[in-house]
């Protein structure tokens, strides 16, 4: 029986993903302390948990690419729409998760993992926004 090859992610999108959970730590703490006090404590747990997903695939370089695509589009729609509450800042971590996703070589994301980025945040939030009123 052959054993499983464990890869890990090359070291530029690691280390990208590494800075955008740092960014995103700094930038929601920040907004916590002097934001308007508008914005749910859990909306900035929120914020973290989605910047962290990509920290947990160290050890699957596929999933690591497209958790950081599909994370980098939700964290962008999030600043996007969150800028009036102090979650602007985001839009770096947002960046670096994008480019942490086309970094590695041997692992490009696909057209389908692009499409699907690209259309779940904004079928999310709209159907949020829906049921929210």
């Amino acid at each position: 029986m052959d054993e499983v090859v464990r890869r890990k992610v090359s070291r530029v999108p690691w280390r990208l993903a590494v800075t955008a959970a740092a960014v995103t730590a700094a930038a929601t703490a920040w907004s916590a302390t002097v934001g308007t006090g508008d914005v749910l404590p859990r909306v900035y747990l929120a914020v973290l948990a989605v910047v962290a997903l990509p920290l947990l695939a160290r050890h699957a370089p596929t999933a690591f690419t497209r958790v950081c695509l599909l994370a980098g589009m939700v964290l962008l729609w999030v600043s996007l729409i969150g800028a009036a509450f102090g979650l602007g800042p985001v839009v770096a971590a947002a960046l670096l998760l994008l480019a942490a996703s086309v970094a590695d070589r041997d692992n490009p994301p696909t057209g389908c993992s692009v499409a699907l980025a690209a259309a779940l945040p904004p079928v999310f939030f709209l159907l949020a926004f829906l049921f929210a009123y």
